[in-house]
C-alpha cells in the first residue's frame, strides 16, 4: 500500500461523503428490478469493503495512541466516539489486527495475518459472516498445524467465501 497525504486522504473523504449525500438523494422509481439488484449488490459490496478501510485506522490508533489520549483502553474510546457496544468495538480491534496491515518491529511493512481473508474483503467477496468463520477457524487450529497448512487452509476458506457470493 503506498502512502497518502493528509490533503489526499481528507480529499478522498470529503468525495466520499458527498457522493454517498447524492445516492441517498436519489429515487429509484424509473429502474427496473434487475438494475435493483445489481444496485443492491453494489450495496453489499460497499458495506463488505468498509472493514477494509476501517482496519488500518485503528491499528494505527491502537499502536500510536496512549490510554491518556483515548481517555481510557481503545475498546472503551472507540465505543464511546462510534457510539458502538464495547463488545462490537472489541471485535472490530480484533479483525483489524488479523486483516488489517502490520509492522514489525523494525518498522518494514508486514503482510495481514490472514491475508487471503483480508483480498477478499477488501475486494468485497466476503462479509462479516464469512470473516467470523474464517477467523474462529484459525484462532482455533492446534498449535502443531504447520504454517504452510494453516495458509493453505485460511486461502481455501476465502475462495469457499466468495464463491458462495458469486451464486446469491
Amino acid at each position: 500500500m503506498r502512502s497518502s497525504s493528509r490533503e489526499e486522504v481528507v480529499g478522498v473523504f470529503d468525495a466520499l461523503k458527498a457522493d454517498l449525500k447524492r445516492a441517498l438523494d436519489l429515487s429509484f422509481d424509473a429502474l427496473t428490478t434487475p438494475e435493483r439488484f445489481a444496485l443492491l449488490q453494489s450495496c453489499e459490496t460497499f458495506r463488505r469493503q468498509l472493514p477494509a478501510i476501517e482496519h488500518p485506522l485503528i491499528n494505527q490508533v491502537s499502536e500510536q495512541a496512549d490510554a491518556t489520549e483515548l481517555g481510557g483502553k481503545l475498546p472503551s474510546a472507540l465505543a464511546n466516539r462510534l457510539r458502538i457496544t464495547r463488545a462490537d468495538a472489541s471485535r472490530r480491534i480484533s479483525e483489524a489486527a488479523d486483516l488489517g496491515g502490520r509492522k514489525a518491529i523494525t518498522g518494514e511493512p508486514l503482510p495481514p495475518v490472514l491475508p487471503a481473508t483480508a483480498e477478499a474483503q477488501r475486494a468485497g467477496d466476503i462479509g462479516p459472516g464469512h470473516v467470523a468463520v474464517i477467523r474462529g477457524f484459525w484462532h482455533r487450529l492446534p498449535d502443531f498445524v504447520d504454517v504452510e497448512t494453516r495458509q493453505k487452509a485460511e486461502a481455501q476458506l476465502a475462495r469457499l467465501g466468495e464463491i458462495g457470493r458469486a451464486h446469491v
